[in-house]
């Protein structure tokens, strides 16, 4: 396994900044949408089955079983985008969780939706992520180190680009890998999305597919009762 899906599998977790005649089938539809948006109403409740963008191809057989895998998880995995621990975690008030990965060779992505009970948990937990992104310092061996950032951007109600990148140790510059995701907060709902690659530096298009996925589900969430 190469240095980029080591820090994906190990660091990230698989698990790091990703809805008779005409009347009457409305009604029916309507009443369909409803039960299925109310787990996520309730504490301990659900997000609804397929409600990640990738979550229904997640779900089909893989055509390379050997080279490609995807997961899914409702466990309340620690927040993707986090490739490393610095601190104490402050992610409480949790009600909903799903993660779902692809890995491949020399590719990961996930996709993450987390639903709290209140903004104020959301707000807390975006935080409490920034920081220990923001403190992260992790050695790769082979004198290679990744450090994350994070920058604000215009997205949701708050969000921000997530920048990890191997370094090498002995002259500070750029080493093979590391991760580019996007994280958004719109109103108890946090999304995040994340590529690790073999990336060598940093560019903006680094971040365009997680970029407009995030911006689809920062929409989307607002569709379950209460998040927005």
């Amino acid at each position: 396994m190469n240095r980029v899906a080591k820090m994906a599998a190990g660091a990230l977790t698989a698990l790091v900044l990703t809805g008779g005649g005409a009347a009457a089938t409305a009604a029916t539809g309507t009443a369909a949408t409803a039960e299925q948006h109310a787990g996520a109403e309730k504490p301990g409740g659900k997000l609804p089955r397929n409600f990640l963008l990738h979550e229904s191809q997640a779900r089909k057989p893989v055509k390379h079983p050997g080279e490609e895998k995807w997961t899914i998880s409702d466990r309340h995995e620690r927040l993707n985008l986090s490739p490393c621990d610095v601190g104490r975690s402050t992610d409480r008030g949790r009600v909903s969780t799903r993660t779902v990965t692809y890995t491949a060779l020399e590719v990961y992505q996930a996709e993450q939706v987390v639903i709290y009970r209140s903004e104020r948990a959301a707000r807390t937990a975006l935080a409490d992520l920034r920081r220990r992104i923001g403190g992260c310092e992790v050695d790769q061996g082979d004198q290679v180190i990744a450090k994350g950032r994070t920058k604000k951007i215009k997205v949701g109600d708050q969000a921000v680009r997530v920048i990890v990148q191997n370094y090498d140790r002995r002259d500070a510059g750029p080493a093979i890998g590391g991760q580019r995701g996007v994280i958004v907060r719109k109103g108890r709902a946090l999304v995040s999305y994340t590529q690790a690659r073999e990336y060598s530096g940093v560019h903006a298009s680094d971040f365009r597919r997680q970029l407009k996925d995030a911006r689809k589900m920062a929409v989307k969430v607002c569709s379950l009762p209460g998040v927005c």
